[in-house]
């Protein structure tokens, strides 16, 4: 590590290992604390001992919000819908009867599935003998549809661009659809838009029948049945690292299929979306009952800290690091549970021809300000200053890089982020979370070296 960035003296965290019940991961997660969470636990221990509320702030998957949540309640906040879904489900637990979770999955899987299937039938056909010539070791057909998989992205030039056998699969994929759903985009969103892309198509009819029954479901029962279904759809993504921030790239820049991607390709498709479903939905229903009223919130950090005043006895709050928007990484999981036209967005690739991005990423995603250079001080300060307002401790994760290691750069510095805290608390402290090191996506030129002082923990007091 660089020692330059490091001058407070860093303490290292001792927590003992507690029960395994409440280390709870319900998505692939960027940045996850899974590993961390005892020396986070330790750390709101030490600057509010009396078991107070705590308000988790950029609460994400919701791995801290259910770790803390059997000593303390908590208040958990995002700005995207599919972390609420995730952590309403893990913090305010609803009980389903054996006789619900049957009614459910008959609707789900009812005629309208059916439906669904028969829709993607000429794609998904297509899909599994593109499947096996790859499995015999013709690799191109799987590689070009994958390349022009989304069937909401084609239009009638991009047709002659792909083989006979494939425009002919997309253009009766796309009749048979309008044929029955006309202009509820709804019905199909996900074959729609991210079938072949990031699941096969079967996988995206289930995952179409399961959210329209889900969303027609009363408020007490939906967020659970939507959060099993994002888990199911982590689980089986076909993508690098299980992220939706960019789908595969079945070729090289010299055009060559990448031949060790097949193997990939092959098991993630061939996931059953009902059954890992099924699964999910049992895993979420065998979770204890909270033991505290637990909250959740939607809404940006600093509006939801003026909601939570004299409500919260510590915040913790784990902003991103790097300018990597972590809403790129969850945005299919965002438009499952939002369920609404995500409206694709574009980029110029002639002076005035645009196309939709490769990822289909949604056209009004969440920028955060922390990973935006010109803005992380200002983000910072807003940060420090909102919660100096509640009159209450402040522990955050921040991730240190190491410059001569080539490491992702992060955003600002420890010693940046020290010296600001400073301006708003009376005491700042450094203290390791332990040997790990991060995920640094798959950006070669990122992956050298990693460092395993990678997670630091501020007590803001």
């Amino acid at each position: 590590m660089n020692k330059a960035q490091l001058c407070l003296p860093i303490e290292k965290i001792e927590a003992p290992i507690r029960d395994d019940r409440d280390i709870w991961r319900p998505i692939h997660y960027l940045g996850s604390k899974l590993r961390i969470v005892e020396p986070i636990r330790s750390a709101i221990d030490r600057v509010e001992p009396d078991g107070g509320p705590v308000c988790d702030l950029f609460a994400g998957s919701g791995t801290v919000s259910a770790a803390l949540s059997f000593s303390r309640r908590v208040i958990a906040v995002d700005i995207q819908e599919y972390s609420r879904v995730l952590c309403s489900a893990i913090l305010r637990r609803v009980t389903l009867t054996d006789f619900e979770v049957r009614r459910f999955t008959e609707r789900a899987l009812g005629p309208g599935h059916s439906k669904r299937l028969e829709c993607a039938s000429p794609l998904s056909d297509y899909e599994t003998e593109c499947l096996k010539k790859a499995a015999l070791g013709n690799v191109a057909p799987i590689c070009e549809l994958i390349e022009h998989a989304s069937i909401a992205a084609f239009e009638g030039s991009r047709l002659s661009a792909v083989s006979p056998a494939l425009a002919q699969a997309v253009m009766r994929t796309r009749d048979l659809i309008k044929a029955s759903y006309g202009d509820d985009f709804r019905q199909t969103l996900i074959l729609n838009h991210f079938g072949g892309l990031y699941f096969s198509y079967r996988q995206a009819a289930q995952l179409d029948s399961l959210l329209a029954a889900a969303h027609n479901e009363s408020e007490r029962a939906r967020d659970l049945l939507l959060a099993s279904i994002i888990s199911a759809a982590s689980e089986a993504v076909n993508t690098v690292g299980k992220h939706f921030a960019q789908p595969i790239r079945p070729r090289g820049s010299d055009g060559k299929p990448k031949r060790h991607l097949i193997g990939k390709i092959l098991r993630d498709r061939a996931f059953d979306i009902v059954s890992l479903f099924s699964e999910w939905l049992e895993r979420y229903r065998s979770l204890p009952m909270p033991e505290h009223q637990h909250t959740v919130i939607r809404a940006d950090f600093a509006d939801a800290l003026t909601q939570v005043k004299g409500h919260v006895g510590a915040v913790y709050a784990d902003p991103p690091y790097t300018r990597d928007h972590y809403s790129r990484f969850y945005h299919v999981l965002e438009t499952m549970c939002l369920w609404d036209d995500p409206g694709i967005s574009t980029t110029r690739i002639r002076a005035t021809t645009d196309r939709y991005s490769r990822g289909m990423y949604r056209a009004q995603r969440h920028q955060s300000p922390f990973c935006i250079k010109s803005q992380a001080p200002g983000a910072f300060e807003r940060l420090f200053d909102s919660v100096k307002a509640l009159r209450v401790p402040l522990v955050l994760s921040y991730s240190p890089y190491a410059s001569n290691q080539q490491a992702r750069p992060r955003v600002m510095t420890v010693d940046e982020i020290s010296a600001l805290a400073k301006r708003f608390f009376n005491r700042v402290e450094q203290l390791s979370a332990g040997r790990i090191s991060h995920m640094k996506l798959n950006t070669s030129r990122f992956n050298s070296d990693p460092s395993y002082d990678a997670e630091l923990i501020f007590l803001c007091t």
